[in-house]
């Protein structure tokens, strides 16, 4: 099927690949078999055209052309973000000439950025994947899309919205990640009605129309596609901030997950029951602490192969996040696998008091309560080499002290960590440093 797209070393265009576009009502079976012959396919176009690629399957031995998927994926070497840091330039697959935009990453060594190339064709094909999330949450030409994240300083988040926006039809307002009264300003002039950004920028938003005697729930937005921060349990339960944004705005809430070496969404249908898997955008793993594939539906980390890419393909990625596949059916009709929310990052998971838990855990039980301004977590190295954790928190009102807190952790949580509480302006600073791209929620000191 569509064989034409396979030829030895070239690369596969958008074009071709909206042509699967009603994939994701297909069968398994013709689901798996289009999959593998796309990951094949890129497989050898890595091989041929990424100088990182050409070393590191020839170190391994690996013949690419003598695999036989899916069995065969494993032998496979992985791709770490160390790798793709310390080797940046050799992952360019074009020549420069052919580079259309440049996007950054957060990750790094010392202050070196770590660059995403992509070509025009990797940016149609970017478009095409945003207009496709967009989709499923019910977004249309008739929308006006607020993009309320950062269109500057070479993010890709706001590039891809803006491009799959425009690309749906909708009328699309770029008023990026800054000040919530220009955004406030921007959103009753224009009367968007979709917002798209990180949850607590979007309450950030609303906070300031309260403040101002205005009612955000009052305004044309009827949906939010969210990003970058835990919206849903492992149990696909909305979170406190879910509930508060929802109630606030009077919208629904729709959660995306991706990132820059991903250049692929998982999006939320209406059903809202995980982040659907695009099968012809890219290829999934769940991998255990051996790279092995987890148990089905156990946690693992987050492993990709991106398919269609021209400029830096990456090839079995490991993106630090951890998380489980649904394959239960979802009510929507779509047939395609789904991802679960990130249960959080690989390097931030602790060891506490007996049981594994991850930073945003912590937080996503108190974001979003009225009486919660904000948090951060540190995690420190015991005495007896254990971690401990520190909870700094901002209450809206000195009746809610630490005991508070720790009544409200120890319902949600059933464990507590050290809390010390902090002035609203001091966890603002501390959590939003001048010079930083991401706000911080985490803080590593252990040894």
């Amino acid at each position: 099927m569509h064989e034409e797209f396979f030829t030895r070393g070239s690369a596969f265009t958008p074009c071709c690949l909206e042509k699967y576009a009603s994939l994701q009502y297909a069968g398994a079976d013709e689901i798996a078999d289009i999959q593998h012959k796309l990951l094949m396919h890129q497989l050898n176009y890595a091989a041929k055209t990424s100088p990182f690629y050409r070393e590191l399957f020839s170190e391994s031995g690996l013949d690419v052309e003598k695999l036989d998927l899916p069995g065969d994926t494993c032998k496979i070497p992985v791709t770490t973000k160390d790798m793709l840091s310390g080797a940046n330039e050799d992952f360019l697959s074009v020549p420069e000439a052919e580079v259309a935009d440049v996007c950054l990453t957060s990750a790094s060594i010392g202050t070196i950025p770590t660059r995403i190339y992509q070509t025009a064709s990797d940016i149609s094909r970017l478009a095409y994947n945003e207009e496709l999330a967009f989709a499923m949450t019910g977004i249309t030409a008739s929308d006006t899309l607020m993009v309320c994240a950062a269109l500057d300083r070479c993010f890709m988040a706001g590039l891809a919205y803006w491009l799959g926006g425009v690309k749906c039809g909708a009328k699309v307002v770029r008023a990026g990640a800054g000040d919530p009264a220009q955004q406030w300003h921007l959103l009753k002039t224009l009367n968007a009605t979709v917002l798209v950004g990180v949850p607590s920028l979007l309450l950030k938003m609303a906070k300031y129309a309260i403040a101002n005697g205005e009612s955000p729930a009052e305004t044309p937005a009827e949906k939010l596609v969210v990003i970058g921060e835990p919206v849903r349990d492992a149990e696909l339960r909305p979170t406190p901030l879910t509930e508060k944004l929802e109630k606030v705005w009077n919208a629904k809430l729709y959660s995306t997950y991706a990132s820059s070496e991903m250049a692929t969404a998982f999006c939320e249908c209406e059903a809202r029951q995980g982040g659907h898997l695009r099968p012809e955008l890219i290829h999934v793993e769940i991998l255990d602490e051996d790279n092995n594939p987890a148990a089905p539906g156990n946690p693992g980390e987050v492993t990709v192969t991106p398919l269609g890419i021209q400029g830096m393909p990456l090839v079995r990625f490991k993106t630090g996040d951890i998380a489980f596949m649904i394959d239960k059916p979802c009510p929507c009709g779509r047939t395609t696998s789904r991802i679960s929310p990130v249960l959080g990052r690989k390097q931030q998971m602790l060891k506490f008091k007996g049981t594994t838990i991850f930073p945003n855990t912590i937080l996503s039980a108190l974001e979003g309560a009225d009486y919660f301004h904000g948090g951060m977590v540190e995690a420190r190295t015991g005495n007896d080499g254990t971690d401990h954790v520190v909870l700094y928190a901002a209450v809206t009102s000195t009746r809610f002290d630490s005991r508070f807190l720790a009544d409200e952790l120890r319902a949600k949580l059933r464990v507590v960590p050290e809390i010390i509480l902090l002035s609203p302006e001091e966890i603002d600073s501390r959590m939003h440093p001048e010079k930083r791209r991401k706000r911080i929620t985490f803080i590593d000191a252990r040894d």
